[in-house]
């Protein structure tokens, strides 16, 4: 067996892929009314599931949310009559399309709230092993010391943060992550943990400084410096307090910041000059997005450069799975670097797989174009080098005061290249899933819409046939 086969990992459950739910009904439950719903994990059609809620349920859900500064058009409450069964078909749909609200949105579909409103069992299980394992690491590590945890600052289910400081530099905060392996994991824990140790030793200006890091066959563990101002850079689009909860500070921020064009520019010239050493050192990325870029003095510097290594499914999946040619590592970097640059200059996300609609300058227009619109998606998208050569980012001036740089062993880089062509080839299979579901649905759309014409003429013609007076009727029987 080869160490590939061994240590690819296919139990570990994306926590991308999209759910898709239906009402199929209700029932009447000892004087309330449960609604059953059916839910289904994309784009496997065997992963299918039912669960029942109340309506009291839906209405904890929508006051959790709007603490989170967002008010989805939940169906009012009915004290009396609410077990009719004409109130409750009503409020069916009326549940129908918050579920709808709930799903459409990529940053609310993805959240731990929303997933164990959908697939409690799970999502059910408690986070209390994941802090054993930082527990072991600052004992084997004494010269670390927890201070405290740093709940729902990010948006991964399955990935902890907490601030901790070294004991020799008390006055210097640090933040630890701690992430568990994912789908895309294939690397062995030794290769893993040696890629993982190298991480502390990569110098290059716009990546963000790694202090500490280790993987085993758990999970891996990362210390940088805490930057809290302004912190990321969708921390300074939304001009949200890092601290505060993932949802809090960016599902509907009260400030939609867009950026100078001279920001623009500089912060993607910086990005692209990361991302390009990444591809060019054999480290794939992957995981480009506004909240994995610090802002660090006037730079923008990667972070997250673990994630590929732990298998981490990338934030844009659910968008990348619908287009059939953005396929590799590299090609899902300049995808994700389109979205970004579309947030830095409108001040929000793009909520969309594509888009053919940018008002803003020619300049920047053409770039997103050749990444975002449809047309790009379908013919393919510009290499990171060739987005360098662009007149928008090639007049920025760039000054290395320090030596890029980052050694891999030839074993090393063998190993993660195997890793990224595994990646690739999920992502690939998944998108024949996703395909194949789109040509069903629409064909049942397309015969369900011929049967609703048949059925619509049927009805006409014996309509018309009825309403003639009966002398006709009996001729045209003879």
């Amino acid at each position: 067996m080869s160490s590939f086969e061994k240590y690819h990992s296919t139990h570990a459950l994306d926590d991308t892929q999209p759910l898709v739910c239906a009402i199929e009904g209700s029932q009447n439950m000892q004087g309330h009314t449960e609604y059953i719903i059916k839910v289904h994990r994309r784009p496997a059609p065997e992963l299918s599931w039912h669960v029942t809620r109340r309506y009291s349920d839906f209405a904890i859900l929508n006051a959790t949310l709007q603490g989170c500064g967002i008010d989805l058009a939940l169906p009012p409450k009915k004290v009396f009559g609410n077990l009719d069964r004409e109130f409750v078909a009503e409020r069916q749909q009326g549940l129908q399309s918050y579920l709808n609200a709930l799903l459409g949105s990529l940053m609310l579909s993805s959240s731990l709230l929303v997933r164990q409103f959908l697939d409690p069992e799970t999502y059910s299980t408690s986070l209390l092993q994941d802090m054993a394992h930082v527990s072991m690491f600052l004992r084997s590590e004494p010269k670390w010391e927890m201070q405290e945890a740093q709940p729902d600052i990010g948006w991964r289910i399955r990935k902890q943060y907490f601030l901790v400081k070294h004991l020799e530099r008390p006055k210097v905060r640090y933040l630890l992550s701690r992430a568990s392996l994912g789908p895309d994991h294939c690397l062995s824990p030794k290769d893993l943990d040696a890629v993982m140790r190298l991480l502390p030793s990569m110098q290059h200006p716009y990546i963000y400084p790694v202090e500490f890091s280790m993987g085993n066959e758990h999970g891996g563990l990362v210390i940088r410096t805490y930057v809290s101002d302004p912190g990321t850079l969708r921390d300074r689009i939304c001009k949200a307090r890092p601290r505060r909860t993932y949802l809090k500070k960016y599902l509907k921020p009260k400030v939609h910041n867009t950026l100078p064009l001279n920001e623009v520019k500089l912060a993607g010239r910086q990005i692209l000059e990361g991302l390009k050493f990444l591809q060019e050192k054999g480290l794939p990325y992957g995981h480009l997005h506004a909240s994995n870029v610090i802002v660090d003095n006037g730079c923008y510097r990667l972070t997250d450069v673990e994630n590929h290594l732990l298998g981490l499914p990338c934030y844009y999946r659910p968008y990348i799975t619908q287009l059939r040619k953005v396929s590799t590592v590299e090609a899902i970097d300049v995808y994700c670097f389109g979205h970004l640059l579309y947030e830095m200059v409108f001040g929000y996300s793009l909520n969309s797989t594509t888009c053919d609609n940018f008002p803003c300058s020619p300049q920047i227009q053409a770039i997103l174009a050749s990444i975002l619109s449809s047309e790009a998606c379908r013919t393919g998208l510009p290499s990171v080098s060739s987005l360098l050569s662009q007149p928008l980012f090639s007049d920025v001036p760039i000054n290395y005061t320090e030596k890029a740089q980052f050694k891999l062993s030839s074993r090393l880089k063998e190993a993660l290249q195997a890793a990224k062509e595994a990646m690739e080839s999920r992502l690939k299979e998944e998108k024949k899933l996703v395909y194949a579901l789109l040509v069903y649905s629409s064909i049942k759309h397309h015969l369900a819409s011929k049967t609703d014409v048949f059925l619509t003429i049927r009805c006409r013609s014996r309509s018309a046939y009825l309403k003639q007076p009966p002398s006709t009727c009996l001729k045209r029987r003879q």
